[in-house]
């Protein structure tokens, strides 16, 4: 803005010199600064009046040795060419007028520019405290009677090609949702995995009692899950050990134990019912191997010969899963080995209890 203010200017300067130093009237069409004023708009020139009548318009002087002379003669004001200055003045008044215009406009501009942007950022604002709240209405949903909540499995209606992850909220506004394992392909169970899925062999060589030890990771948080044994009716979950030379119990001697979820030592195994110490499913049943031989075997594994044995079944006990540690013991010997499994948690149907 600065550049073509300059170079206005400078054509006005040009332009006005040119005017005084010719006496043509195409390059200076008789108009001296003296004969007209501003006008009403304050921008463009009108002749001056005089008692109601225009002022003869007049060429400019000449400069002579004794200043500016008229048309005919004149003499004009000494060392000074006639109506130069004035002329300049009011160009570089009208320019002023006209800057201060544009400067206005430019303000104008600037403060409506502003209010825009604080609309667009109020906007903005708002839109992301909608989005927040959307958010929290679909993950955190606190009507627990709405048939949108999916407590667990049980509540999607799915055959076994739905089978898949799916998110749910046992206890809404108490416990966040988390993704389970749907599994449909018979009774609906929801199911919970861990980092100890599948066999594992014991590779540590240890003989007292429990040394071996196998913490057990979930997916998910224990608030979680037991958030959701309380949503269902029941919950089991397989353990099975596999023994060579060792034992899991033998009379009082406890070589293997699994952890509830609280930490406490637990002295039966999977498929004893009953869930008396000492006992594994055959013990239960009588039909332990070589039990016609010493009455105290209440496991498979507890007979120390060199053929695999294997003790398995589920526990089912609410108020203890998950198992969140295995251990075992008796592995001193390089004859002797062992191997064990624990399979995922699963839950099946509602529970029952009053969560409004």
């Amino acid at each position: 803005m600065n550049q073509i203010i300059f170079i206005l200017l400078c054509f006005v300067a040009i332009w006005c010199v040119r005017c005084q130093l010719t006496d043509s009237e195409n390059n200076c069409p008789g108009y001296t600064i003296q004969n007209y004023i501003l006008g009403p708009d304050g921008y463009t020139m009108q002749p001056r009046v005089n008692d109601g009548n225009p002022i003869q318009q007049s060429r400019p002087g000449k400069i002579g040795p004794r200043g500016v002379q008229g048309v005919k003669g004149e003499k004009g004001s000494k060392g000074e060419p006639s109506g130069t200055p004035n002329n300049l003045v009011l160009e570089l008044q009208m320019l002023k007028r006209k800057m201060q215009k544009i400067n206005n406009d430019q303000q104008m501009l600037k403060m409506e520019v502003d209010e825009i942007k604080t609309l667009l950022d109020q906007n903005r604002s708002s839109l992301s405290v909608d989005q927040s709240k959307s958010k929290n209405n679909q993950v955190n949903p606190s009507d627990s009677n709405t048939s949108d909540n999916i407590f667990t499995c049980d509540d999607i209606d799915g055959d076994e090609n739905d089978s898949g992850t799916r998110l749910i909220s046992p206890d809404p506004g108490n416990v966040e949702p988390f993704n389970v394992r749907c599994d449909f392909t018979g009774t609906t169970e929801t199911v919970i995995e861990h980092d100890t899925m599948g066999e594992i062999e014991i590779t540590t060589k240890c003989g007292p009692r429990k040394c071996y030890k196998r913490p057990v990771r979930y997916d998910v948080s224990m608030q979680q899950i037991v958030a959701l044994i309380n949503r269902s009716s029941q919950c089991r979950q397989f353990i099975k050990y596999r023994c060579k030379g060792n034992r899991i119990f033998s009379g009082n001697h406890y070589e293997a134990t699994w952890l509830s979820r609280d930490g406490t030592q637990m002295h039966y195994w999977g498929g004893a019912t009953s869930r008396r110490v000492g006992y594994c499913a055959c013990g239960e049943t009588g039909t332990c191997r070589h039990s016609n031989l010493d009455s105290a075997y209440k496991c498979n594994c507890d007979n120390y010969d060199n053929d695999i044995s294997s003790d398995e079944g589920y526990l089912t006990d609410k108020d203890t899963l998950p198992v969140t540690e295995m251990q075992f013991g008796d592995l001193d010997d390089s004859y002797e080995a062992g191997w064990h499994t624990l399979g995922p948690l699963r839950c099946t149907g509602p529970s029952g209890r009053n969560y409004n």
